[in-house]
């Protein structure tokens, strides 16, 4: 039999060549998504018993980078009682066009300069301002499944060519996800003293960082709102009925959002 022929008539199958490792991503980790844009807001009081909340209340939605719904590990890193997101407000000008996000640095020294203008003081705590009052840290509201998934935005993938910005709408889940879990930062205790068009920023923290580490704690993500307008009492057009979103978050669990439906908004102006 010639040499190696043998082998042709007894061939034994190679290895099938190991699986090769998946590409780590180049985007961060973390991501916030502004879930529920404010709106309105009628300006309120300087003392603590004339509270008007930001309406609709501003709900952010914490992302990860290739989340994998079936990932033990990932479900409970959104379950991380040590997450927050503190809240910043920022005057906006009506002239600005709002075409992306501002730099966070510079539009902390335009307020800056605007507080030494009009001797506004601010709090040695980086996230509070005297113009906004209430709950400005939020802890995370964990849920098995969104309740509202028509509106739930997708996890961003190290595989986009074009990934989305952290503060701009992600496409719509397909049927096939439907069900997955979601973390929410709920800001239903927000009041703002004086009128004017706003923003606010939120900022994601992870305080276990400063426990494991001893450093200062980093931010882990950020987001913008859209402008969004705060009125004196007598031009505020009333409040909006709840989103099918804040409804369903108050009915599993979320008690400190006050829902209002069936075009019976508290204030609302009849046309």
């Amino acid at each position: 039999m010639p040499h190696g022929f043998d082998k042709l008539l007894h061939h034994e199958p190679e290895s099938s060549p190991p699986t090769p490792p998946r590409r780590k991503s180049t985007l961060p980790r973390y991501h916030l998504h502004v879930r529920q844009q404010p709106i309105a807001a009628r300006a309120c009081g300087a003392g603590d018993r004339d509270r008007r909340p930001v309406d609709p209340p501003p709900i952010v939605q914490i992302l990860l980078t290739d989340f994998d719904p079936e990932s033990e590990d990932d479900k409970d890193t959104l379950q991380d009682p040590r997450f927050t997101v503190g809240c910043l407000l920022f005057p906006f000008s009506d002239s600005s066009t709002w075409t992306q996000p501002p730099d966070p640095e510079q539009a902390e020294r335009d307020q800056e300069k605007e507080k030494e203008s009009d001797g506004v003081a601010r709090a040695d705590d980086d996230f509070s301002t005297p113009l906004l009052s209430g709950k400005a840290f939020m802890s995370p509201f964990y849920v098995e499944a969104d309740p509202d998934p028509n509106s739930a935005p997708t996890h961003p993938s190290s595989d986009d060519i074009n990934p989305p910005q952290s503060s701009q709408p992600h496409n719509l889940r397909n049927a096939s996800k439907l069900h997955q879990p979601a973390t929410f930062f709920i800001f239903a205790d927000l009041s703002i003293r004086t009128a004017g068009l706003y923003r606010l920023q939120f900022r994601l923290m992870n305080w276990g960082s400063v426990e494991d580490t001893g450093q200062s704690m980093p931010i882990l993500a950020e987001a913008w709102s859209d402008p969004f307008r705060v009125y004196a009492a007598k031009d505020f057009p009333g409040m909006r009925d709840s989103s099918i979103l804040a409804e369903g978050l108050k009915e599993l669990g979320f008690v400190e959002l006050k829902t209002r439906g069936n075009g019976k908004g508290k204030g609302r102006k009849r046309n």
